[in-house]
C-alpha cells in the first residue's frame, strides 16, 4: 500500500471505529503521544485520554458519522488530511470539518494531531 493510501486509511478507521461503538479501534490510528482537539473542549494527549473522549463520545450518542476525505498530502514523513464530516449526537445533526496531522516513524504512519470543528 501507498504512503498516501495508508494515511487516508488510518483517517477512515477512527469514523470506523466510531461507528463500530469501538473506542480502542478509534484510537489505534493515533501515535502514543498524539492529540485529539476537539471543539469546546481541552486537547486530549495520549492514547488513554483519547480513548476515554472517544468513548464518552460513543456513551453520549455520536453514531452515523461520514467523513468525507476532500484532501490529502505526503511530504517526506509528515502528511495531513482534511475533509468534511457529518453524523449525530443524541438525535442531534451534527456537519463540520477536520484536519489530521500525520508522522511517519519506525511503527509507520500515525495521527500526531487530529482537530476538528462544527459548523454553525
Amino acid at each position: 500500500m501507498s504512503d498516501i493510501d495508508t494515511v487516508k486509511a488510518l483517517d477512515a478507521a477512527i469514523i470506523q471505529g466510531i461507528n463500530a461503538k469501538d473506542a480502542s479501534k478509534a484510537t489505534a490510528p493515533y501515535a502514543e503521544d498524539g492529540a485529539a482537539m476537539p471543539p469546546g473542549a481541552p486537547i486530549m494527549t495520549g492514547h488513554t485520554a483519547i480513548r476515554e473522549y472517544w468513548q464518552a463520545a460513543i456513551d453520549g450518542g455520536l453514531s452515523n458519522v461520514v467523513a468525507n476525505l476532500t484532501d490529502a498530502h505526503i511530504g517526506g514523513d509528515c502528511a495531513v488530511t482534511m475533509g468534511t464530516l457529518t453524523g449525530s449526537m443524541g438525535g442531534q445533526k451534527l456537519a463540520g470539518k477536520y484536519v489530521l496531522y500525520f508522522r511517519k516513524g519506525d511503527d509507520g504512519w500515525k495521527v500526531q494531531r487530529d482537530i476538528w470543528n462544527f459548523d454553525a
